[in-house]
């Protein structure tokens, strides 16, 4: 029996060895009709003869790459960002606190001037207040009661339905499939093309470049001297006739009427900023008035109306301070404008 199989093995062999010979000769062939040459031209050492100093190039390129990977091995770089200095003294008093200090110092830091606005905007809302607490009472019982009221509308809605025949259930329906696109491609056999290399044999441009840097002031701020204390008077009939609104008669006898003042700083020092024509923030807003309200000088100066008189003049006192600009954050702006030789 082996030796009647021999025939049929030897048979099987070769067409084996027949169907492998012929699938390696379509590989070969479809590789060969699948490559395509991109370049025909010859490789030559072109580049190489046009770049000035390429060696001199890399070595600069190298260097430059050394020198930043040594940058951030020191950590040279870390130093010269600003405030690095007060974030690592934050960090480790971070670090060493307590949290009972941490407590009390968020504590002393919301109640600072700093975070004044949440109380006057009312961004937090205060529960000690009668009228916020009973609205949030008022709150919680509106949602218990509606929660509570969809619940029981939600039962009944359902049991009507279901009274009526209509049973939400899950029924298997059709299946609706996404269509399937197929593309067919078609092969063709890629021209080759050939280019014939010309260059410029005039010298290159040069140019001439000036750089100019420019620094401006994005944001500008104030900056205030100490306060200085002055005194000024200011005469009877100019503050009759130019500020009336501030000022009240007083009989002190009969036919002979005296011009008070107001003791209303915020006015007079609205007042006292148009008169002298400087900022209002030049100013105190506290004000020292004369004694009694009065004058100083005589109070003989009628002004023609209803035995009204007026002192020689009045005397205010108030706390004056000058100041100056100065810029809260530059800008630095780069230009580059070039010219051709």
């Amino acid at each position: 029996m082996i030796i009647n199989a021999l025939p049929k093995l030897k048979s099987t062999t070769s067409t084996l060895l027949a169907i492998s010979l012929i699938m390696i000769f379509q590989l070969v062939c479809i590789d060969k009709s699948l490559a395509i040459q991109t370049n025909v031209n010859e490789v030559t050492d072109l580049f190489d003869k046009h770049i000035e100093n390429k060696d001199a190039l890399f070595d600069n390129l190298k260097a430059q790459n050394n020198n930043a990977i040594n940058e951030i091995n020191s950590k040279n770089g870390v130093n010269s960002i600003e405030g690095i200095n007060q974030a690592e003294a934050k960090s480790a008093e971070l670090k060493n606190i307590k949290e009972t200090d941490l407590n009390n110092a968020g504590r002393g830091k919301r109640a600072s001037e700093e975070y004044r606005f949440y109380d006057e905007s009312e961004l937090e809302p205060d529960y000690t207040k009668p009228g916020n607490s009973e609205h949030k009472l008022d709150s919680d019982e509106i949602i218990a009661l509606t929660d509570k009221k969809m619940h029981e509308i939600g039962i009944d809605f359902m049991a009507k339905l279901k009274e009526e025949g209509f049973d939400c259930k899950t029924v298997k329906g059709s299946v609706v499939k996404e269509p399937v696109y197929y593309i067919e491609t078609k092969k063709e056999n890629q021209k080759n093309t050939e280019y014939d290399q010309i260059f410029c044999e005039e010298p290159r441009n040069t140019y001439n470049c000036n750089d100019t840097a420019t620094l401006r002031c994005a944001r500008r701020g104030k900056r205030w001297n100490s306060w200085q204390y002055r005194e000024i008077d200011i005469g009877g009939y100019e503050i009759y006739h130019q500020a009336n609104h501030l000022g009240y008669s007083i009989k002190w006898k009969r036919k002979r009427h005296g011009w008070h003042i107001v003791l209303d700083s915020a006015r007079w020092r609205a007042y006292l900023s148009q008169r002298l024509n400087i900022p209002l923030e030049q100013i105190h807003e506290q004000i020292h008035f004369p004694a009694g309200a009065r004058g100083v000088g005589g109070a003989d100066n009628p002004v023609g109306e209803r035995w009204r008189i007026v002192f020689d003049a009045y005397r205010f006192g108030y706390n004056y301070r000058d100041g100056y600009e100065v810029c809260e954050e530059w800008i630095e702006e780069w230009n580059e404008r070039c010219y051709i030789k």
